[in-house]
């Protein structure tokens, strides 16, 4: 069994992206924006701010109180487009019942749009067109050709819709000339399908729910789940239980974690690239 270390990919790509900061001559600078105070929301932009310093970026954080209106969230958005030291743009979802993210996420510049969540990017994601490509999707294709695994013509199934992960995964090994098939909690036989795939990529966020029942002998796993359980933190797949069947797994913590921090941080880079070249 193979196991898939997204840390160790993570930190190969960090150091290239450290040399390309090294070369621009100016510090990139992410701008996050955050309203309230929840919890998970504020550990991940901890990361990324730990882990873009640690690369030579900027990274900015726009907190606002959680009463705050789209009127006045639209305009921080807009101010930060206009902004010339500022590269990239990310919101930190979920934002409050009252703002509407789309219309939030749709106020970002396409060319500062470091998530690849602006129907512009997704326009050119679903078009198979150069773009900032959500950058759990990449890390993902990415770790997977760190590690020779081949996606062309493979059966792929992707058990997840959501925009964030599970149908831009999809669309990104469409792109990539993968068969994908996308499972949801709707699907009927749901192990019968995912026994079936070449790749099987889980990204619902029901921790273990994955176990042998689903899996194919010599199948490559990816566990995109993270989810507390007993004081620690679990994936989706329950890792123990599939271990021996798999050809390859990815691990959590330790897999597409780290691969979605440096993926980010390389859309960046992209975008800066591509509005200077």
């Amino acid at each position: 069994m193979i196991l898939l270390d997204g840390t160790k990919v993570s930190l190969e790509r960090a150091e290239a992206l450290k040399e390309k900061v090294v070369a621009l001559g100016f510090v990139p600078k992410l701008v996050i924006f955050q309203v309230g105070n929840r919890a998970d929301s504020t550990s991940y932009i901890k990361r990324k701010k730990d882990y873009g310093a640690k690369l030579g970026f900027d990274v900015e954080l726009k907190n606002f109180p959680e009463d705050i209106s789209q009127e006045e969230l639209e305009k921080e958005v807009d101010n930060a487009n206009k902004d010339d030291s500022v590269h990239g743009i990310i919101v930190q979802l979920p934002l409050p019942d009252h703002l509407d993210s789309n219309k939030i996420i749709n106020h970002i510049s396409e060319n500062k749009d470091a998530d690849g969540l602006t129907s512009a990017s997704i326009y050119k994601l679903v078009n198979n067109e150069k773009g900032t490509v959500p950058a759990t999707a990449r890390g993902i294709l990415t770790m997977l050709n760190a590690y020779d695994v081949e996606v062309t013509g493979k059966k792929v199934v992707v058990v997840g819709r959501s925009l964030l992960v599970g149908k831009s995964t999809a669309l990104n090994l469409i792109n990539n000339d993968a068969t994908v098939t996308v499972a949801h909690r709707k699907t009927e036989n749901l192990q019968a399908i995912t026994k079936q795939a070449d790749i099987l990529i889980v990204a619902i966020g029901q921790p273990q729910m994955i176990t042998k029942d689903y899996i194919g002998e010599g199948q490559v796993v990816v566990d995109v789940g993270i989810s507390p359980l007993d004081e620690t933190i679990k994936g989706d797949v329950h890792f123990d239980n599939v271990k021996d069947i798999v050809g390859a797994i990815s691990p959590v913590p330790g897999g597409v974690g780290p691969m979605t921090v440096v993926s980010l941080f390389e859309n960046v880079m992209d975008l800066i690239e591509s509005n200077n070249g």
